[in-house]
């Protein structure tokens, strides 16, 4: 999404690329870095490492960047981390041909989770320095928890008697909880009740597999609902423009919001969607179009589908028998 601005700026976009990575200058092999998912996989880090470089590229055409009405524009890489709340800066080189090319550094000790490496372009426009022309399109992920160099995940599942558990004793008569404010989110299933874990994990017989997949189906349909109401209640919106939360939160809300309003950009819909959330706004249409996405992700219109099939086949065979 571009932001109206009240001065010039870019209109191409302003592309990133992580081009190298080094982990106490050992170089970091390049199956953990993915170009398409724009993510580095850094927990097979085994050493006890001080320092992480990683060389950025940023471009942009450079006809557009010579011939606007700015002066002496300067690109500066940057890492956040929303979990410890560190935001970092680093200049980039001009290579000429609209590029530029550097280093950021991540030290440990700054960093838990997963951070953002994000690109901005300022310049002096009309005279006042240090104008905003031009940010990352899409920015990259360095993730210290995946394995693979992926932004999805799956959610942890957990059996835990909820009537023996000191935290989870209030909930002591639910099939199952969330917790989303975990680090990664935590699917906590209730063992304590009874023939529930038998269901779930000894299904037999065609409709006890029934019973086992429409269970499935709906757990995961309130997953996706209790996540992403979590993750957009700490997304943001700064000077207009959306800021993703990073994480699993962004996980889940470049998944779904897509769901919500199909002709309309992700960050455009955070925006929306945010501002709604800020004065306070419920309505039955957001309600509607989270259920809608929620189905899509457990897959639930299948599953009832499916499910009713099969019942139907096994009423008409028993009629004939």
């Amino acid at each position: 999404m571009k932001k109206a601005y009240p001065y010039p700026i870019l209109a191409g976009d302003v592309a990133l690329t992580a081009d190298k990575v080094w982990v106490d200058n050992i170089p970091l092999s390049l199956k953990l870095i993915s170009e398409s998912e724009r993510v580095i996989a850094l927990h097979a880090i085994k050493r006890d490492w001080q320092e992480i470089r990683i060389k950025i590229s940023v471009s942009v055409d450079p006809d557009e960047l010579a011939g606007g009405a700015w002066v002496s524009p300067l690109c500066l890489g940057t890492v956040r981390n929303r979990r410890t709340n560190v935001r970092l800066t680093f200049p980039l080189e001009y290579q000429g041909a609209g590029c530029w090319s550097g280093e950021v550094e991540l030290r440990r000790g700054e960093h838990v989770g997963r951070c953002e490496i994000d690109a901005w372009i300022s310049a002096e426009v009309h005279g006042v320095e240090g104008r905003l022309i031009g940010r990352a399109e899409k920015n990259w992920s360095a993730d210290f928890e995946a394995k693979q160099p992926t932004r999805q995940r799956s959610i942890k599942m957990l059996w835990k008697s909820f009537a023996d558990h000191p935290r989870l004793n209030e909930f002591r008569d639910d099939p199952w909880i969330l917790d989303a404010e975990a680090g990664e989110p935590i699917l906590y299933l209730n063992s304590s009740l009874e023939g529930f874990r038998a269901v779930l994990d000894n299904a037999s017989i065609p409709e006890h597999k029934m019973v086992r997949e429409v269970i499935a189906t709906q757990i995961a349909s309130e997953a996706w609902t209790a996540m992403f109401n979590t993750a957009l209640y700490v997304s943001a919106v700064e000077g207009g423009a959306p800021q993703w939360p990073g994480g699993w939160h962004e996980d889940v809300l470049r998944r779904m919001l897509p769901d919500f309003f199909p002709e309309t950009s992700p960050e455009e819909a955070l925006v929306d969607l945010v501002g709604r959330r800020t004065v306070g706004e419920g309505g039955s249409d957001l309600h509607a179009r989270l259920m809608h996405s929620a189905t899509l992700h457990s897959k639930k219109q299948k599953t009832v589908a499916g499910t009713a099939r099969a019942l139907a086949r096994l009423a008409s065979t028993e009629d004939e028998a």
